[in-house]
């Protein structure tokens, strides 16, 4: 595992598209000017006040798993253990909040020939500029004061080692209980411009998000989720 430093980039998963990175290497910035979330939104942070990183993950070095789908799950789940002093609480599928406030966002993204880039963004001492869909906050407003480097270097060693039992049944239980969506009600826009209103009732084998609606449930593999209210 080698973590790769670099000045101002538009998006550190592009970097690691475009390099020949193996897996355990990581790409990390404290200026990253293009970044990308999910549906193509895109955000920028100010020089030093977060930090974004890609680590690169290849898929046989996993014992190519079959619940890839998990892997930004097992990311949040396991950055939730880093800055636990900040009480974080993870939205499916793949953002980290403080008090409702969004704090870390997550982007799983294919690299080519079996390799895949987790990108993490995550707000240190400010909040990036352009975020669209989200209230965002900073780990220092939580009381959180934690360096770029050492963040990194913690999360990276426990997201690798987490992803080493990412098919356990374990893990699956592990994740359905971390996730502060189930047990609420929740109105999830699908990419196709449909919207559903229900209860989350639990998380598929995948990763997948189980909504109970009029007695039907419907498991989902993308949208975006508004908590609504904890059911009862």
């Amino acid at each position: 595992m080698t973590t790769h430093w670099v000045g101002a980039v538009a998006s550190t998963n592009a970097v690691a598209r475009e390099g020949l990175y193996e897996h355990g290497d990581v790409i990390a910035t404290t200026e990253q000017t293009a970044g990308r979330g999910r549906h193509d939104r895109t955000w920028s942070m100010n020089p030093g006040e977060g930090v974004a990183l890609t680590i690169v993950v290849d898929t046989e070095s996993l014992g190519s798993p079959v619940h890839v789908t998990r892997i930004p799950l097992v990311t949040a789940s396991v950055l939730a253990g880093v800055i636990a002093d900040a009480h974080p609480t993870i939205k499916w599928p793949n953002d980290l909040h403080i008090d409702g406030a969004k704090v870390s966002g997550i982007l799983v993204e294919s690299l080519g020939n079996g390799r895949f880039g987790i990108g993490v963004g995550i707000n240190l001492t400010g909040v990036p500029v352009g975020v669209e869909g989200s209230t965002p906050v900073s780990l220092v407003t939580a009381g959180v004061f934690i360096t770029a480097e050492e963040l990194v270097d913690r999360l990276v060693t426990a997201v690798l080692d987490a992803l080493e039992r990412l098919d356990s049944p374990a893990t699956h239980a592990e994740l359905e209980r971390a996730l502060d969506t189930i047990g609420r009600e929740v109105l999830v826009e699908l990419p196709d411009g449909r919207s559903i209103l229900g209860l989350a009732v639990g998380l598929g084998e995948t990763g997948s998000l189980l909504v109970e609606t009029e007695g039907f449930v419907t498991e989902l593999v993308a949208g975006d989720v508004t908590h609504l209210r904890h059911a009862g």
